[in-house]
């Protein structure tokens, strides 16, 4: 898959080529063989200085968008695969956040989300982070 990535290389074109190495397999649980499939709704993404999603998506199936990648340019080819239907719904409770790089400063009322937002940047900035995190750095004051 890493050697179909270069300059002018088409995204979409990665991601056919992940989907057809990850769906050439297949896993057996408990007896039952399962078919692999690519995740389509999840995406690897170009990275950028202080920003980890960084606006252009690798898709890791066929079809999708023509942009190529550039010359300096750096990207996270992330694969995910499942033996479900292969498609992430979005409609549970949500388990990671990470700051919009691009908004601008929003005003906060309240002192504790004051405070909660200060230790997401100290700790975090634009990083992606859980719950959890806060918890053990013993930030969490709700």
């Amino acid at each position: 898959m890493l050697m179909e990535a270069g300059i002018d290389v088409r995204l979409c074109d990665i991601g056919a080529a992940i989907q057809e190495v990850m769906e050439s397999y297949e896993v057996e649980i408990n007896g039952k063989v399962y078919q692999v499939k690519s995740i389509r709704n999840l995406n690897g993404h170009s990275i950028g200085r202080y920003q980890i999603h960084a606006g252009k998506s690798v898709p890791i199936v066929k079809g999708g968008e023509q942009t190529k990648m550039e010359e300096g340019e750096f990207f996270a080819i992330e694969t995910f695969a499942s033996t479900g239907k292969g498609y992430v719904r979005e409609d549970l409770e949500c388990s990671h956040y990470m700051k919009n790089f691009d908004v601008g400063h929003i005003p906060l009322r309240l002192p504790r989300a004051k405070q909660l937002l200060a230790n997401i940047n100290k700790n975090f900035s634009t990083l992606a982070f859980c719950r959890r995190y806060l918890d053990r750095l013993g930030r969490l004051n709700t």
